[in-house]
């Protein structure tokens, strides 16, 4: 199964204090944006801005930012399992992210996310 779509993400105090900056400074355009999650076009690369705080119980995973678009979470979930990975985490999209987003972890231990269309 093919990765699409790699996204970095860097975790916000403010969203709007944080989109401002990054839009001034890199002229990057806005592609989704909500209280929680802001997505900017750097091109071959996704930013996206991760709110931390205001109660919704999340903080950055140990990992690097490294997120993959794939087209079904489970079938990946299977493959890496079979290589020794796990997935520890599946979230749902909600008002403040618009997509799938599992936790997973290789088999080394390092983390990273994947993400999926609803």
């Amino acid at each position: 199964m093919k990765t699409r779509e790699p996204m970095v993400i860097h975790y916000v105090h403010d969203m709007e204090r944080a989109t401002h900056f990054y839009t001034n400074v890199f002229e990057a355009p806005v592609l989704f944006s909500s209280p929680g999650w802001t997505e900017l076009d750097f091109g071959d690369i996704k930013l996206a801005l991760h709110i931390l705080g205001h109660d919704m119980g999340e903080n950055p995973i140990p990992h690097a930012g490294l997120n993959f678009m794939v087209d079904n979470i489970e079938e990946m979930q299977a493959r890496i399992e079979s290589y020794g990975g796990e997935l520890w985490e599946l979230r749902e999209p909600d008002d403040f992210v618009p997509v799938r987003v599992a936790s997973v972890r290789d088999c080394e231990g390092n983390g990273f996310e994947l993400r999926q269309q609803p």
